[in-house]
């Protein structure tokens, strides 16, 4: 009887320290996930932000001269690369004097609608209308536009997004 509970002892310690051994330790190196490149991070807060139905819209208004500091960043020279390959693209981003950037996302599902077509129109302080098609980039639109002199522009942003046309509207004062 005695030599029974002896081996059945053994047994349990040798299968408790088995499983020990067994367990993984906590000296595992594991790599930080790489978040994917959002507009907002690079550019900052948005000169406008407005949610409506299930589309969150951001715009980012920046000059020629912000744009070229920009691209002398590593970031900047990745997407300098790639826009080298479609000479229009990078054409259309740096005409006129100011950038326009939108970031359209669908609050629903937290993706974008870059794969969409949208445009621009600014009414300047003297009254005069012009209109820019905005440039899908990666994951938001992009646009050259001339500001020319200071006061309040109004942009209004027609975006076609499949489902129907969404429009906004908001002011921006040029100092």
């Amino acid at each position: 009887m005695k030599t029974k509970y002896v081996l059945l002892s053994t047994i349990l310690v040798i299968v408790l320290t088995i499983t020990m051994f067994g367990q993984p330790t906590n000296n595992v190196k594991t790599e930080t996930v790489i978040k994917k490149n959002d507009v907002a991070n690079v550019m900052g807060k948005p000169v406008y932000q407005s949610t409506t139905d299930s589309l969150t819209t951001k715009v980012w208004i920046i000059s020629q001269k912000q744009i070229k500091e920009m691209m002398t960043t590593e970031m900047g020279k990745m997407k300098d690369k790639k826009m080298e390959k479609d000479k229009s693209t990078k054409e259309s981003m740096m005409t006129g004097n100011y950038c326009i950037i939108l970031d359209v996302t669908n609050i629903s599902n937290g993706k974008e609608f870059a794969d969409t077509s949208a445009k621009v129109e600014v009414v300047s302080p003297s009254k005069k209308l012009s209109s820019v098609n905005f440039i899908p980039m990666m994951n938001y639109f992009g646009g050259g536009v001339s500001l020319n002199g200071k006061g309040d522009y109004l942009f209004t942003i027609n975006l076609n997004i499949g489902m129907g046309y969404k429009t906004t509207q908001f002011k921006y004062t040029l100092k």
